[in-house]
């Protein structure tokens, strides 16, 4: 697939996995169903200010995504271990109506039959394996059982209008099937069914009105086009929230990849990063800047004030290398007294004012220390860095290695330094 896994043409299924990998483990981590729910019902409500309030089509449009993607992390956050979307619709919808069994739907306008579960399986079983599962290949068979009702029993209504509130009843469904999970466990899929179906209706009705008639698998790759279009990378690198932030905790699932002492990314967690972006399975802006770290003298802060001042002098630097760093930025403990930072979207140039910015924020600040006897000690700590950039995934673990000889440089000229590689006489 493009950009390594996926692509605009990919399946239902595909969009439900690639959201995950690019916001599961960092932005939605923390969220519960019922705080996924939330965001899913505020992005609804915006679409339809911009729609009925502002008349501002276009604007609206731009929620057609977001909608689907809150829809997509629903799924995710109420049955991690079921996430197959389109089954989950095509068991609803089968190529036809649930309740009548034909397509196009012939009992809309009147009393719905009583649903035939076993009839209804039965057409999954024959239908589900031919149906394309594409976006507009769902959007369509939507379209083909149920495309001459959206304009209301009457037939006057406008389809847009129409559909929009139907959209919302069916979000006030989801919400009532969440609450009562609990004794109805099936009843969500059922109602999320119904919800993309709508959400399906709608993103076609808008589609109708625009100008370019962007197609729905378009309008969707443009929001979600295989990493994440703040910090163009998956997953996403843009700031955590203020739970992660403030409890310093890492995600559920990555307590393997996170430095016990730090909160930083550790060692397994860089390897991995490296060999990730060099075979492309995950998506990083170039160029970028990697950066390699060695505390200067640390034997001393050991072997002088013991262990434990040295844990707070590896808490005291990993503190300011993320006060300086930005959100997007990965920061790792390599090893004891060894760091790494992996800059996206910036330049050799640029990392080396941000490392300037390290190099003196160390010395401005010193360690604080408490000993056992609660006597406290105050001692200076420094580092010598090396920075590098590379153009592509295949050159990552060179450019590192790079930073680390040029980090090497530094310690020899002084300490407490920053060079550039390969290493051209610029030190601070």
């Amino acid at each position: 697939m493009a950009n390594g896994r996926y692509e605009a043409g990919q399946s239902l299924n595909d969009y439900v996995d690639m959201l995950h990998s690019i916001y599961g483990s960092t932005q939605n981590y923390a969220k519960t169903k019922a705080d996924v729910y939330q965001h899913l019902a505020e992005v609804c409500g915006i679409a339809g200010k911009h729609l009925f309030k502002k008349n501002d089509l276009e604007t609206a449009a731009r929620f057609i995504p977001k909608i689907f993607g809150w829809a997509c992390a629903l799924i995710s956050a109420v049955s991690p271990a079921q996430t197959n979307s389109e089954e989950i619709i095509l068991r609803k919808f089968p190529g036809l109506c649930p309740y009548c069994t034909a397509r196009p739907c012939s009992c809309w306008a009147a009393e719905k039959p009583t649903l035939n579960e076993k009839s209804l399986e039965n057409h999954f079983y024959r239908n589900a394996p031919r149906q394309a599962r594409g976006i507009n290949d769902l959007e369509l068979m939507f379209a083909e059982i149920y495309g001459h009702t959206w304009t209301g029993p009457d037939g006057s209504q406008d389809p847009i209008r129409y559909i929009y509130l139907r959209l919302i009843e069916e979000l006030a469904e989801v919400s009532e099937a969440l609450r009562f999970q609990h004794i109805y466990p099936q009843n969500f899929q059922n109602e999320i069914a119904d919800l993309f179906g709508w959400w399906f209706a709608l993103a076609s009705a808008i589609r109708s009105r625009r100008v370019d008639g962007t197609l729905t698998s378009e309008l969707l790759w443009k929001s979600y086009p295989g990493h994440c279009l703040d910090c163009d990378t998956a997953p996403c690198f843009c700031a955590q929230g203020p739970v992660r932030e403030l409890m310093s905790k890492p995600a559920p699932g990555a307590l393997g990849e996170t430095d016990r002492l730090t909160s930083l990314r550790n060692q397994g967690a860089y390897e991995h990063d490296i060999e990730a972006y060099e075979t492309l399975n995950l998506k990083l802006a170039f160029p970028a800047a990697c950066v390699r770290m060695d505390v200067d003298d640390f034997k001393k802060v050991n072997d002088g004030y013991g262990h434990s001042a040295g844990d707070a002098a590896l808490k005291h630097i990993s503190s300011v290398i993320r006060q300086k760093c930005r959100p997007r930025d990965r920061i790792y403990r390599i090893s004891g007294d060894e760091f790494g930072v992996l800059m996206p979207d910036t330049s050799v140039d640029e990392a080396y004012g941000v490392m300037r910015r390290v190099v003196s924020a160390l010395k401005a600040t010193q360690v604080i220390w408490t000993s056992q006897d609660g006597v406290s000690t105050s001692f200076p700590v420094s580092m010598s860095i090396g920075v590098a950039e590379c153009a592509d995934g295949s050159s990552i673990k060179a450019a590192f290695e790079a930073a680390d000889a040029a980090s090497y440089v530094s310690k020899e000229g002084g300490k407490a330094r920053v060079s550039k590689a390969p290493f051209d006489g610029q030190q601070e």
